[in-house]
C-alpha cells in the first residue's frame, strides 16, 4: 500500500432503518493520510450498491487529497489508484450504460464515472480477505481485525506504567 485508497462498505447493518456503512482509507508514501466510516444516507438494495455509494464517498475525499497534493506540490499519483472488493460496482464505475439494476441510482452518485473515464483514477479489485477499509465498516474477527490494523500501521498504546 504505497499511494492508493480502499473503498468498501458493508450492507443494511443497521438493523432499524438498514443503512450501509461507507468506509475508506488513504495511503501516502506508505502512511495512513486519511479515513472515514460514516452511514450512507440512501438504503442501498444490493451489495453492489451500497460498495457503489461508498466508492462515491471514497472519490470525493480522493479528489480533495488530489487538489492538496498538488497544492503542496507533492507527487501525485497518476492514476490515482482506488480499491473495491466488488467487481460489480467496478463495472458500474466503468459502464456508461444505464440498466435495469443501476437506473434507480440518482445521478449524484455516478459523478465518479467521468474521472475513471478519462484515465485520472483507476478502481482495481483486490480480494475481501485484503480489503484493510473493511475495519471501518463492520465487525471482524480477531485475526482478520488484525491483519488490517496491521496494514493500516496502527500501533496499540502501551499501558500505563
Amino acid at each position: 500500500m504505497h499511494n492508493l485508497g480502499c473503498s468498501d462498505a458493508d450492507w443494511a447493518s443497521d438493523a432499524t432503518h438498514r443503512h450501509s456503512i461507507s468506509g475508506f482509507c488513504f495511503f501516502f508514501q506508505g502512511s495512513l493520510i486519511s479515513w472515514s466510516a460514516i452511514k450512507q444516507h440512501t438504503i442501498a438494495l444490493s451489495s453492489t450498491e451500497a460498495k457503489y455509494y461508498a466508492l462515491t464517498h471514497a472519490f470525493k475525499e480522493a479528489l480533495w487529497l488530489h487538489v492538496f497534493l498538488t497544492l503542496l506540490n507533492l507527487p501525485v499519483p497518476h492514476p490515482f489508484s482506488i480499491f473495491s472488493d466488488n467487481q460489480a460496482a467496478i463495472s458500474l464505475s466503468s459502464s456508461t450504460s444505464v440498466s435495469s439494476h443501476s437506473k434507480h441510482i440518482d445521478i449524484r452518485y455516478h459523478f465518479h464515472r467521468s474521472h475513471v473515464s478519462d484515465g485520472s483514477f483507476t478502481i482495481t479489485w483486490i480480494p475481501s480477505s485484503d480489503m484493510p477499509a473493511d475495519i471501518f465498516t463492520k465487525p471482524l474477527s480477531n485475526p482478520v481485525f488484525s491483519c488490517h490494523h496491521s496494514v493500516l500501521g496502527l500501533i496499540p498504546l502501551l499501558p500505563s506504567l
